[in-house]
């Protein structure tokens, strides 16, 4: 069996080593590798890889963004994000966009290339080392916490996590190719479910949430 995968990670060294690493196995290939979430997309739609590998933090798009965008013109996409946050929002946050899986960097090479294995065949794969879930079913990951993000839809996830960065409206909708009112819109209703009247006050419950990159 000869899975193939597509890298993006904006920190060259790391994309490098993953590249290496995984071309060195005997049924793992490298087929495409990018350091951001628009050219990203456009290598997963090209190369069709069994499964799509990506950071959470990424320029241009982050990676809430580029798997909505990408699961809406390919479906079928598997995903799987690595990142280095051990929040467990984050987790749910990525399993609820879409994505088949969820790795810490700081995971070993065989519990990666596990996680690669299993979600070609099908299956779901997320692991944080905070609370030890290590899974290859489909149920969903449980929070043992509150989520502020359950209360939101998938866009207005991704508006959160742009807000939370510090982006105006304006650049929210260029991001997302939406209009200005649109994404105005988006972002009253973010601030009437989470109970806040700022965006100061959005970026300060998601820091208490672990939820800032």
């Amino acid at each position: 069996m000869n899975i193939t995968v597509v890298i993006a990670d904006d920190h060259l060294l790391m994309r490098q080593g993953l590249v290496q690493m995984l071309n060195a196995t005997d049924e793992i290939s490298v087929i495409g590798e990018c350091g951001d979430g628009v050219e990203f997309i456009e290598q997963v739609i090209r190369l069709c890889p069994d499964v799509a590998i990506m950071d959470i933090s990424m320029p241009r798009m982050s990676g809430l963004v580029a798997i909505d965008k990408l699961l809406a013109q390919r479906p079928e996409a598997k995903i799987l994000v690595l990142s280095m946050h051990n929040e467990l929002e984050y987790v749910e946050a990525m399993q609820d966009a879409g994505a088949k899986g969820y790795m810490l960097k700081e995971s070993s090479s065989e519990e990666l290339q596990n996680a690669i294995v299993a979600i070609a065949q099908g299956q779901r794969y997320f692991y944080t080392h905070k609370t030890g879930i290590n899974s290859s079913s489909p149920t969903s990951v449980a929070s043992s916490r509150a989520n502020p993000l359950s209360a939101l839809t998938r866009r207005e996830r991704e508006v959160f996590f742009l807000v939370a960065a510090g982006n105006t409206s304006k650049k929210i909708a260029e991001l997302l190719n939406m209009s200005l009112k649109t994404a105005e819109n988006h972002r009253s209703n973010i601030y009437k479910k989470l109970k806040v009247s700022s965006s100061a006050e959005l970026i300060r419950l998601a820091g208490k949430a672990g939820l800032l990159e």
